[in-house]
């Protein structure tokens, strides 16, 4: 009854865009006295949305609309503020053991361990890490956390700044995903010394004199296994875990996003996502979930053994893209082929800045990808692919051009995650024509901005995180975030004004228009996970997910953007924040 409804609803649409209730069935829900930006192109404002079994039964005038009301619909005052499709974010992370997410103009970022929390200097680090071992007592491991926004390269530790603090101790502090700092007790107990070499993937950081200065990149942090549990990856009971996660995805709904994309679960993580969204998935966001896959050297010196596993990883799944339901479903297989920008570790096909003889870390090298991705795409999978450095989108684009030609796939939608390094011409015309996508962080250029400019120069650090050309050459491209930070308003912001962390304007000709900025953060990210046809615009028979502001997106002064009040954050028809 509910699909002949909202078929019928749609079809009497007229071509003015009115709409009739000759069904005579009464909205559940009807908002009103607002201003609607609708993303579709068609119709693109509107007055008010009228609600039914949670999807849009009705969109137009407040006359059109309320036909569709009576004496049981809830009338919503929406007091003169702005409705927008759902904010889609297309790059979360989501895992059982992090902690809570802190504000950073405009955004959130992960928030680091209490016992650290305060520390801005090297001296504060250091004090704060005497603390902490006079808490834990000798010998124990000191575990914590330093956010990437304030702890630029500039000012991050070494061994020796942290062997102020405790010589008795050994102490494990992670900067984002792609840097890890040790003091020399706990390089020690790794078995860390001058004469250490690492298979790929990252490296270890040296002094002057060649002596580890205690930093490891990327790949690297594997051989610092054994001298503390990661903070992100500590062992945690099944309610803790499942706890984690729903705060989490609350926080990012407080942002405004009715939608995530977890870019990167492991199998053994899945049981408690589907045990939230069966508890209390309808207070939620709605979730994505990529099945990360680690072939290549973020779990093994051997490649070959690492194909092989991921490979029976990836065949006893028993499922494949698109197992789920509109609250909880499986999304694309996730790789990382490279470093990230805040180490700097990306794949480069030219030499950085500031070290012309360095090109990056390569984690998955063609010979481990190709054999994985191709037996991905052979069972149906989606994939969605971890590419920071051009060096890294021209192997991977390489690599699905071979695998499509071999096995050819209508709609298969494979992308690419952050391309913050734009690629040649010849690349991008390849992803154009094979229908290879990019889902992008514009908001780099604030979180990771100063880390970016150290290594890329020119042409190169003006048009990092690009999308107009992107788009101009038919690459279709999603927006989110990464924690860099997280929030759609932030990535909004950067996408329009291409405003980086200095202030700085980086290549205004990759700016967009308002309107496509909107449609990159709501329709785009609904078609990167084939749901566009269920969100993503405010139109009949979609899902009745809306992000409220408190100003016009569309008019307001663009600074202001990165801060632009998010009033309430409705999935289904159910407010799941409110910021009152």
């Amino acid at each position: 009854m509910r699909l002949f409804l909202l078929i019928l609803l749609a079809a009497i649409v007229g071509c003015d865009g009115a709409a009739k209730n000759v069904t005579g069935l009464s909205a559940d829900v009807v908002y009103i006295n607002g201003r609607v930006h609708t993303g579709s192109p068609g119709n693109p404002t509107a007055e008010s949305v009228a609600i039914r079994d949670g999807s849009i039964v009705a969109v137009g005038t407040m006359a059109e609309v309320m036909q569709f009301a009576d004496s049981r619909s809830e009338l919503v005052d929406l007091d003169g503020n702005t409705m927008l499709p759902g904010l889609f974010d297309n790059h979360v992370h989501a895992e059982v053991g992090r902690g809570a997410l802190m504000e950073w103009e405009g955004g959130l970022i992960s928030e680091v361990p209490v016992w650290v929390r305060e520390a801005r200097t090297i001296a504060e680090l250091q004090s704060a890490i005497s603390r902490e071992a006079e808490r834990v007592g000798p010998g124990k491991p000191i575990v914590g956390a330093l956010s990437r926004e304030i702890w630029p390269n500039q000012i991050l530790p070494t061994r020796s700044d942290l062997d102020v603090g405790t010589t008795s101790n050994p102490v494990l502090l992670t900067r984002g995903p792609h840097t890890t700092v040790l003091n020399s007790m706990a390089l020690d107990i790794a078995g860390i010394d001058s004469t250490t070499t690492f298979p790929g993937g990252g490296h270890i950081g040296h002094d002057q004199y060649g002596e580890p200065d205690g930093r490891l990149y990327d790949s690297a942090r594997r051989l610092a296994a054994g001298v503390a549990p990661s903070a992100a990856e500590a062992p945690t009971d099944e309610q803790a875990g499942i706890d984690n996660l729903k705060a989490l995805l609350l926080q990012f709904a407080s942002s405004g996003v009715t939608s995530v994309n977890v870019a990167g679960v492991r199998p053994d993580q899945l049981r408690y996502f589907q045990a939230l969204y069966e508890r209390d998935g309808e207070h939620l966001p709605r979730a994505t979930l990529q099945i990360r896959l680690r072939p290549g050297y973020d779990a093994y010196d051997d490649l070959d053994l690492s194909i092989r596993d991921a490979i029976a990883e990836l065949e006893g799944l028993g499922f494949i893209t698109g197992f789920g339901d509109e609250r909880l479903q499986i999304g694309a297989i996730k790789m990382s082929i490279d470093g990230g920008l805040s180490a700097p570790a990306y794949w480069s096909t030219e030499g950085y800045e500031d070290r012309p003889d360095y090109t990056g870390a390569i984690r998955i090298p063609a010979e481990a990808f190709y054999p994985v991705a191709r037996r991905a795409h052979e069972l149906g999978w989606q994939l969605g692919i971890h590419t920071m450095g051009d060096g890294a989108v021209e192997m991977v684009v390489e690599q699905l051009d071979r695998i499509l030609t071999e096995l050819p796939r209508e709609d298969h939608r494979h992308y690419l995650h952050h391309v913050a390094v734009k690629p040649s011409d010849e690349i991008i015309a390849t992803m154009a024509r094979q229908g290879i996508g990019v889902a992008s962080q514009p908001a780099f250029t604030v979180g990771l901005g100063a880390f970016a400019v150290e290594s890329l120069a020119g042409d190169r650090e003006s048009t990092m995180n690009p999308t107009k050309s992107l788009l101009d050459a038919g690459v279709w491209v999603s927006w989110g975030s990464d924690g860099a930070p997280y929030g759609p308003r932030v990535t909004l912001w950067t996408g329009v004004t291409r405003k980086g962390w200095d202030g700085a304007v980086y290549g205004p000709e990759e700016a967009v228009s308002r309107e496509e900025a909107l449609r990159l953060h709501t329709w785009a990210p609904a078609y990167q996970t084939f749901d566009e046809n269920l969100k993503g615009t405010i139109e009949v028979g979609k899902l009745a997910d809306f992000t409220v502001v408190g100003e016009d997106f569309m008019t307001m002064d663009a600074d202001r953007i990165r801060y632009l009040p998010i009033v309430s954050t409705i999935v289904g028809g159910v407010e799941i924040y409110s910021a009152n």
